[in-house]
């Protein structure tokens, strides 16, 4: 994500959701940001988060157009060259070109390419050193992170694209009337990680009006918590009224952190159905 301080945020996330610092960068001669990962519970992934290194940089740019939030997805490929030879083939030109910026060799898919996410593609060259990544949970008790979901114009389209691009298979599809919009959830290969798309059905869905003030791309994070109930009382102490309160549904009982209270992203905080 960015955010205009990376310690500031990635200090909040480790209160609130457990986020577990590894390390953290400086900006560098050519380089205009800095910033930190650290490791989430349960799910096996790391969060970043960047920011501006002067009023120049492209996270200040991302900043001052849309606010602090999601900014990219990272996946691991085999071989970029390889990588990128297929998105040439697939009509897409590598944004940037493969560069190398020390430790992997990357390249990028626009977010007009991809239908509004800019996704980062890598193979690492320097191997991270060992470290404790046991991260906790923070104040909610946060499990593990489900589902990463964002909001598009046209559902069937945005489906073909992550099966024919990234191998990205199914798991459901359904429909929410009250809401306005129809879903589908699919499984990254080789994580644990899953994929959410969500499309408006009707012109008051809150995805429609999304996608109106912000543009289609990344919506919120959806993360599993032991109990909403708990984690709804932890984040009042901590001065942060959940989202919509505890919210009952068919789907699973849940609740939200705010953008305005995380830092900028929106998080979803559900806990899993009692046998």
């Amino acid at each position: 994500m960015a955010a205009p301080d990376w310690k500031e945020q990635a200090d909040k996330l480790e209160r609130l959701l457990g986020f577990k610092f590894l390390h953290s960068w400086e900006a560098h001669e050519g380089q205009d940001f800095c910033g930190s990962v650290s490791q989430v519970r349960g799910t096996g992934i790391e969060f970043e988060v960047i920011a501006p290194a002067g009023p120049k940089s492209f996270v200040q740019k991302f900043l001052d157009e849309q606010g602090p939030g999601l900014h990219h997805i990272t996946a691991e490929v085999e071989d970029i060259d390889e990588a990128a030879a297929e998105m040439e083939r697939l009509g897409m030109k590598p944004f940037g070109g493969i560069t190398f910026d020390g430790m992997w060799r990357l390249t990028y898919i626009h977010p007009k390419d991809s239908g509004g996410i800019l996704w980062q593609l890598f193979v690492p060259k320097v191997m991270p050193e060992e470290v404790d990544r046991n991260a906790g949970g923070g104040v909610v008790d946060l499990q593990r992170v489900d589902h990463v979901s964002m909001a598009v114009p046209d559902l069937d389209r945005q489906v073909e694209w992550q099966q024919r691009v990234f191998g990205m298979e199914v798991q459901g599809r359904w429909s929410e009337e009250r809401l306005g919009y129809n879903g589908c959830v699919m499984t990254i290969p080789g994580s644990l990680l899953k994929f959410e798309m969500m499309e408006p059905t009707r012109p008051d869905s809150f995805v429609q009006r999304f996608i109106d003030t912000r543009r289609a791309g990344m919506h919120h994070i959806c993360c599993e918590v032991a109990s909403v109930d708990r984690a709804a009382e932890a984040l009042r102490a901590e001065g942060i009224e959940p989202f919509g309160g505890v919210i009952e549904s068919d789907w699973r009982r849940h609740t939200f952190l705010h953008p305005r209270d995380s830092g900028g992203v929106l998080f979803q905080l559900f806990e899993e159905a009692k046998a």
